[in-house]
């Protein structure tokens, strides 16, 4: 054998080792691509140039390069058609067409893919069995085009022409995305939990096969499922552990993010959602996936809008119907323009109402059931009540005959608004009662995006507002308990399904994986089971609940089982620049210094948020104040402001002075249980670790290796407060991944709320970075000292910025010297904050760290 013959066979077993690692190890394969290059030369049989350019175009188009895509795809063509190979080149063409599918021409592949098919025909007889997987490759992407532009019927005759193929074929791999397909299409049509049958089924056969890559990806619409499923938490633990498997798949990612995205705005978690929305568009936008970059659009502008970012919205909005127009996905386009009007509307902008309205029911690509949401909506702009009335029954005989629930939520909605209009406030209250005991019916609806998630929030907003301006006692306390209710039931949801959550930086094994998603579907909602949240009996106070609904905050006082109501009107807006302004200058002062003792962003928030409620709290005295925030308001250090002897709380309320006991008095009878883990980032928490011992003698203390969460859970049962000095990390993407590094690993939100830690009526200390971060813009502060206090912790000490090393060990030193006086956690922390203000009287120093209450 010549040295030729030795090059061909070396090309030829290295080729078939690339197509055989291709859904496995991307690297690998284009390593062996690589090699494979610098073997081939002129001379050589074409037909392992067409190869090399099917396998790398494949590759570029997993990897988001469309342009690589097509230009591999083009030269593997021609180097078939030059080996008289023209089925093959069809299926180079097929190569093309996929590249075109990413990129969103839908009708432009439903054309060139109609040509391709019979091209095959006519080449059939030359290799039956080729032109069968050909045929498969091309209904597979007429069923996807079809699908993307709302054609549901058509997608799903394609899907079962190219399963019938397949399958006598036996090509397994193709089954299972085909599969994948389906399922995607059944998620579309509402028929959430039979498409989790089918993307799991298909996930497991990918497996199966080997095909580990493909099988990683599967994962993203099993979560895309689960989140519209009403289990978006279990959504985002996949969407999670699938990241580093799609490391070197930058569209993989992308994909990802957009559909965390939708996950975390179906939790709520809007600023979140926004934050990875804006990810993934960026992606998108690089890999000129025009499809994807419009539904991506959407879920931007919904999480805005969700945040009250109406430019932002509507800058989206625009963009996601262009895109999708171009690209023929009307299903993005119906709900662009349909969240376009809903915005218009809301601006007063009556000519825009008109005329997006009107371009949605005049165009007859409108999908039926958004078609029915326009006549909806259509009857809630009307001025004219004759006229709105009559659009309402037009609207009502539709929504019963398509029986959607959201149509129905959307429904109950216009109503309410016109009997407010009509003066009818009792009727309109009701409406909206319903309204609001019909989230169980919505658990299973997709899209949450902008119908379940939106809706549900609109229709509690819309009631609560309507009780506070009908003023009288009874709806003023219905108004806060919808709050308190709304505030406590916000996140069951996500409490439910974190047990036995264990998330760590690496991807989880395959079979862990499987397991987790069969656990999620056995966990998902049960519409005929759930219930709404129970109204809470008005507590003793004194207590203030802000809630913010649009431009305005709505701060309720509770006095002595009295709930008092003030609107403070159009200052939300401004509460939430000077929220952002403090932060900002928590960064500069942790940076630079203070340069002077007080800070104008947080007497401006009291001259907005306090000084209204004066003539409330003016005789309270020395009891105990508890505030609780709502949205961007838990951003404010309430405690800070209002405790006890706290400077801004003297304005209105002078307090003597506290006379503070020596510290040589009898320690009081406090069992504490220490967890630190010091180490050479952090060596002062071991120093904290002996100022306790020092301070209380009877303490437990574990440090080092022995501060395990196994410790933790076994002893804290005999203490009365658990202190936990480490390292803390706030997870901006899910709070509830935000952790507490222990000796055996990190201790998640999501574990600390699964029943294994004991924390009932215990106060819990977490001295560590950020301790008292939470979510933006939500109705709870969802975080670690959130998850304490879920797990039954009667308060808990945390920060809710990242405070100077020296200035926490002194407060810490400040604390537990007056608990060992006897002093109650509360007010001890209270005094210790008052000795550091002392020495740094920049609230940035002192107001950080906050006694969390399950009221506050």
């Amino acid at each position: 054998m010549n040295r030729t013959d030795d090059r061909t066979e070396k090309v030829a077993r290295l080729l078939a080792e690339a197509e055989r690692v291709q859904h496995q190890d991307l690297r690998r394969c284009t390593a062996l691509l690589d090699t494979i290059t610098g073997l081939l030369d002129a001379n050589d049989d074409p037909s392992y140039r067409a190869r090399l350019g099917f396998l790398r175009g494949e590759i570029e188009l997993d990897r988001g390069s469309l342009t690589g895509a097509m230009s591999a795809f083009q030269l593997a063509r021609m180097d078939w058609l030059a080996a008289g190979r023209t089925l093959e080149a069809r299926g180079a063409m097929l190569g093309r067409t996929a590249v075109m599918l990413a990129a969103g021409e839908y009708a432009d592949v439903v054309l060139v893919v109609g040509r391709i098919l019979t091209g095959i025909e006519r080449g059939s007889a030359g290799d039956e069995e080729l032109a069968t997987r050909l045929h498969v490759r091309a209904h597979q992407q007429l069923g996807s085009a079809h699908a993307a532009v709302g054609d549901l019927a058509a997608a799903v005759r394609h899907f079962d022409l190219a399963d019938d193929l397949a399958r006598r074929t036996g090509d397994r791999r193709s089954v299972a995305k085909i599969g994948l397909q389906r399922g995607r299409v059944l998620v579309a049509d509402g028929l959430v939990h039979r498409a989790l049958d089918v993307l799991s089924e298909a996930r497991r056969e990918l497996t199966r096969e080997g095909a580990t890559l493909d099988a990683a990806k599967a994962v993203i619409p099993i979560a895309e499922a689960l989140a519209a499923a009403g289990t978006p938490v279990s959504a985002m633990e996949l969407l999670e552990r699938i990241a580093p498997v799609l490391e070197s798949q930058g569209v993989g990612l992308a994909e990802r993010d957009r559909v965390l995205a939708e996950a975390l705005l179906s939790a709520g978690l809007a600023e979140e959602a926004l934050s990875k929305g804006a990810a993934a568009r960026d992606a998108f936008r690089a890999f000129g996936r025009i499809a994807d970059l419009g539904r991506t659009e959407l879920v931007c502008a919904a999480a805005a809008l969700r945040l009250g970012r109406t430019d932002a919205a509507e800058r989206s909005l625009d963009a996601a119907e262009r895109l999708s127009e171009e690209c023929g996905d009307v299903v993005t386009r119906d709900e662009a323009r349909l969240l376009l009007t809903r915005l218009a509307h809301l601006e007063g902008n009556q000519t825009a109402v008109s005329t997006r309205l009107a371009r949605v029911q005049g165009d007859e690509t409108t999908l039926e059931v958004n078609r029915v949401r326009a006549m909806v909506l259509a009857a809630w702009v009307a001025t004219d009540p004759y006229d709105a009335e009559v659009r309402i029954a037009r609207a009502s005989a539709e929504v019963d005959r398509l029986a959607r629930p959201e149509l129905r939520m959307e429904l109950r909605l216009a109503r309410a608004r016109f009997l407010r209009r009509a003066g009818r406030v009792s009727d309109a209250a009701d409406e909206l009662r319903a309204a609001c005991a019909m989230q169980p019916l919505l658990a299973q609806r997709p899209r949450a995006t902008s119908t379940r998630g939106g809706l549900l929030a609109e229709a509690s907003d819309e009631l609560i507002d309507l009780l506070v301006a009908d003023g009288r006692h009874s709806t003023v306390i219905e108004a806060w308990q919808r709050v308190r209710a709304s505030k406590a039931s916000a996140f069951s949801t996500l409490r439910e399904h974190t047990a036995g959550w264990h998330v760590d930086d690496a991807a989880a094994a395959v079979a862990d994986t499987d397991d987790l998603i069969d656990a999620a579907r056995n966990r998902t909602t049960d519409p005929g089971r759930a219930e709404a949240p129970d109204l809470p009996p008005v507590p003793e106070g004194p207590a203030v609940d802000y809630y913010v609904i649009g431009g305005d905050v709505i701060a309720f006082v509770i006095r002595e089982a009295q709930v008092f109501v003030r609107r403070l009107t159009g200052i939300s807006s401004e509460t939430a620049r000077l929220v952002d302004g403090w932060r900002h200058e928590c960064h500069m002062v942790a940076a630079l210094g203070a340069t002077g003792p007080t800070s104008s962003r947080l007497d401006a928030l009291y001259e907005v948020l306090v000084a209204p409620l004066a003539d409330l709290l003016s005789d309270i005295e020395l009891e105990p104040l508890s505030v609780a925030g709502h949205r961007h308001l838990l951003g404010v250090p309430f405690d800070a402001m209002l405790d006890v002897g706290a400077p801004w709380r003297e304005r209105f309320a002078p307090a003597p002075d506290v006379v503070e006991e020596p510290y040589d008095v009898q320690v009081a009878a406090t069992s504490v249980l220490v967890l630190a883990l010091p180490d050479d980032d952090a060596p002062e928490i071991g120093a904290e670790a002996d100022m306790i011992a020092t301070l209380l003698p009877d303490a437990e203390v574990h440090r080092g290796e022995a501060a395990t969460s196994k410790v933790l859970a076994a002893r804290m049962v005999d203490a009365d407060l658990v202190h936990l000095a480490t390292h803390g990390r706030f997870h901006a993407g899910n709070p509830l991944f935000s952790a507490l590094r222990l000796a055996d690993g990190w201790l998640t939100a999501a574990d600390l709320v699964d029943g294994s830690f004991a924390m009932h009526d215990r106060v819990v200390v977490l001295s560590a970075c950020g301790s008292g971060r939470a979510a933006g813009n939500l109705v709870r502060p969802i975080g670690l000292a959130w998850a304490c206090l879920n797990a039954g912790a009667a308060g808990v000490v945390a920060s809710l910025w990242v405070v100077d090393d020296a200035v926490t060990v002194e407060l810490m030193t400040e604390f537990y010297r007056h608990l060992a006086a006897g002093e109650a956690p509360r007010r001890a922390l209270g005094l210790a904050r008052r000795r550091v203000a002392a020495s740094y009287p920049h609230p940035y120093y002192w107001a950080a760290f906050r006694y969390f209450t399950p009221a506050s």
